[in-house]
């Protein structure tokens, strides 16, 4: 009776073992199908907005280091149901001055209407782009309070749509140029849309970067698509940090 005891315990526990092997290496299975940082290349590197249509985005930025040497921008960029293609840019150039920058691309070959505003290093801020009655705002505030709507042009369209080139992005200078990121680089993001009432975290995804002219030499990219994402150099970082949503609301929006 004794050794038959013996070995039906010492068959439960290699049952016990198998199935706690079984459990771990599950585990370890899905943790690694997770989001993981992807590398960008000659492309801009950041996050697509994948919602629903909306009114109203706003970007936050917040640069805890960069190293390029050959200038950088952040970019909110908005394709708009009629085709028309708004961005709203922090630009830094490659002798150092910083500014905000409007662009509308039309929807057909013309000129490009545009705006430099001068601002002082804004490492830290929102960009905004809101659609109110067939007119595109864009703007910026530093606060997550005020904003300062800087541009506005009437575009004719409806709403923002998502997808990839509506999207918030680390990209080159202005004109096609590319930034050479060294080591050092790590910036914080996340993105907000408009409910019709309130700011709501959006859903994202790494950016494909095919359509945009100024792209970055390479970087990381990672989100936890709700919201955030972090662009890293040289390393991949895997933590991302969602602000409170901002107080300011689009023109015409308030109760």
């Amino acid at each position: 009776m004794w050794g038959r005891s013996r070995v039906g315990l010492g068959l439960q526990l290699l049952v016990i073992v198998i199935i706690m092997a079984i459990f771990i290496i599950g585990n370890s299975i899905h943790v690694s199908q997770g989001p993981q940082p992807t590398l960008e290349e000659d492309s801009p590197a950041g996050f697509a907005y994948n919602g629903t249509p909306t009114t109203a985005i706003a970007g936050w930025y917040c640069i805890r280091s960069i190293n390029s040497s050959n200038g950088y921008s952040i970019q909110l960029d908005a394709f708009l149901n009629n085709t028309v293609w708004v961005q709203d840019m922090y630009i830094n150039s490659p002798n150092g001055q910083t500014s905000f920058y409007a662009v509308v691309w039309p929807a057909v070959p013309g000129p490009t209407p545009h705006k430099f505003v001068p601002a002082t290093a804004a490492t830290c801020a929102w960009l905004v782009t809101a659609l109110v009655n067939g007119t595109a705002y864009l703007g910026y505030s530093l606060d997550g309070r005020s904003i300062t709507w800087y541009y506005t042009y009437p575009t004719n369209a409806t709403y923002i749509l998502p997808g990839p080139t509506t999207e918030l992005v680390l990209a080159g200078y202005v004109n096609g140029t590319q930034a050479q990121l060294g080591n050092g680089t790590l910036v914080y993001f996340a993105l907000y849309y408009w409910n019709g009432t309130n700011w709501e975290p959006a859903p994202i995804v790494i950016s494909e970067g095919e359509l945009f002219i100024e792209p970055v030499n390479h970087a990381y990219a990672y989100t936890n698509n709700t919201c955030s994402g972090i662009v890293s150099w040289p390393n991949p970082v895997n933590e991302t940090t969602c602000p409170t949503p901002p107080s300011f609301k689009p023109p015409n929006s308030w109760g």
